[in-house]
């Protein structure tokens, strides 16, 4: 891994990220992706952070819809960030596990593209008043052979000139942990089509949009780098992981064996021959201590004390990361009042709450930019546009269940018509309300020269 020195150096910039924060995040990444360090001998992952990652962006994108409404211009917007939100949830998943992500724009002939960029692949480097990242480096990386190539993509808004700068440069190395010397962008043909610098004037926002998991940061205290949705439960994954290998020592140890004398057994080239398909059952002893030719060892399992310790641990992570009780421990063995486990509910449909605000936040920032790549590069006609949303509660909920409130809402005149119609069909309130028929007369004729007759 290229350190952040080299790249410092390098840029001649300085990384506001402390050494612990870096490695806060490198440890995420090893729970991720199963590398933690007491992934030792015969100690397996039960995959938890990942599970935990990915039940967390299911909570926060379930039933969410979001799309963009108003003009022409709006249409055009519209094509380029359906095509962003088809993955929505895996991009998601990444920033609940590694504290958060960027979506970085880019042109593609006349369409916007847009890379999602993991924590461990930028580096920020200054910030707002407001916390917004103002400045930040970019990184890919290209083998080819034995060689590694990096290009290290610089951006920085200057708040007070409007003044936006992008600098590219790119590296090559025989030794992935460095940079190595500097090289062309033409040397990677997918790097060709870069600009080593550009200058864009009258910017209000960074060109980049920073998704950052809400909770509060307490590694670098201060810091508006986001925090993993299992950063407080690090050491019970841990746990975790031991206990289950410890379930299945007791599972291996403790089965059915037969321990026989040598002289029971046929001699095959000299040595006893367990019958085939038994070597499982049969140990083979000279003499088993007490002159029996056969004993049989079948202790007693213990598996009810440890399986009730593993699902308190597992408790305790649903705990941590602001997971209902029951989401990965086994929800018949809940052993709380009914008040905890309605509790537990809503303090985790809270915590999706918060974090769809703020993927609704980094999104609303990615259709500003989209907006201003369309103006610049005269993509589309000038028009006005409205991005909308629909989150649903956080939770996977009943749609026919749903569909049936809200319908009892607008027959009671609490909810409007084409807002439940928006929500059903997914489209904009305007198109809803079209969708409204005009009142039919009862017996032909003008409606209001048969209102007498009701």
């Amino acid at each position: 891994m290229i350190s952040r020195a080299e790249i410092e150096k390098t840029m001649g910039i300085s990384i506001p990220v402390s050494s612990k924060m870096q490695e806060a995040i490198r440890s995420w990444s090893d729970l991720y992706t199963n590398e933690s360090y007491w992934l030792i001998e015969d100690t397996v992952s039960l995959e938890l952070a990942s599970g935990i990652a990915s039940k967390t962006a299911k909570f926060i994108t379930n039933n969410g819809k979001s799309w963009i409404t108003g003009s022409e211009r709006a249409d055009y917007l519209q094509q380029q960030y359906s095509d962003f939100m088809t993955n929505i949830r895996t991009k998601t998943e990444f920033a609940c596990a590694l504290g958060g992500v960027v979506f970085k724009p880019y042109l593609l002939g006349k369409r916007i593209k847009v890379e999602t960029i993991t924590a461990d692949r930028f580096y920020p480097v200054e910030f707002g008043s407001d916390g917004e990242m103002t400045a930040a480096v970019f990184m890919e990386r290209y083998t080819s052979g034995k060689t590694h190539y990096t290009r290290l993509e610089y951006h920085r808004l200057d708040a007070e000139s409007g003044v936006y700068t992008v600098q590219n440069r790119a590296f090559s190395s025989k030794d992935s942990n460095t940079l190595g010397g500097e090289c062309r962008l033409d040397d990677v043909d997918q790097w060709s089509g870069y600009t080593s610098n550009m200058v864009i004037r009258d910017v209000e926002r960074p060109l980049f949009a920073y998704f950052r998991m809400p909770d509060v940061n307490n590694i670098d205290i201060g810091s508006p780098l986001g925090m993993s949705c299992y950063k407080k439960a690090a050491e019970h994954i841990r746990q975790a992981d031991q206990h289950w290998e410890k379930i299945m020592w007791e599972f291996q140890g403790s089965e059915l064996a037969i321990m026989a004398e040598s002289s029971m057994f046929k001699v095959e080239q000299g040595k006893p021959a367990i019958p085939k398909g038994k070597k499982r059952l049969y140990r083979i002893l000279n003499g088993n201590g007490n002159g029996d030719l056969f004993k049989e060892f079948s202790p007693a399992i213990r598996d009810s004390a440890l399986f009730h310790g593993f699902n308190r641990i597992l408790q305790r992570i649903e705990f941590d990361c602001d997971l209902a009780y029951g989401t990965i421990s086994d929800p018949q063995t809940v052993e709380k009042t009914a008040e905890e486990v309605r509790a537990s509910k809503d303090t985790s449909r809270s915590s999706m709450q918060e974090k769809q605000k703020a993927l609704e936040t980094a999104l609303k920032h990615l259709v500003w930019i989209m907006n201003e790549y369309a103006d610049y590069y005269k993509l589309a006609p000038s028009g006005n546009y409205e991005t909308m949303f629909e989150w649903g509660d956080g939770i996977a909920i009943d749609r026919e269940a749903e569909y049936a409130r809200r319908l009892q809402l607008a027959t009671a005149g609490k909810y409007k018509w084409e807002k439940l119609l928006a929500w059903y069909f997914g489209c904009s309130e305007e198109k809803a309300a079209e969708m409204i028929p005009e009142p039919a007369p009862l017996f032909g004729g003008d409606v209001n020269a048969n209102a007498g007759l009701l």
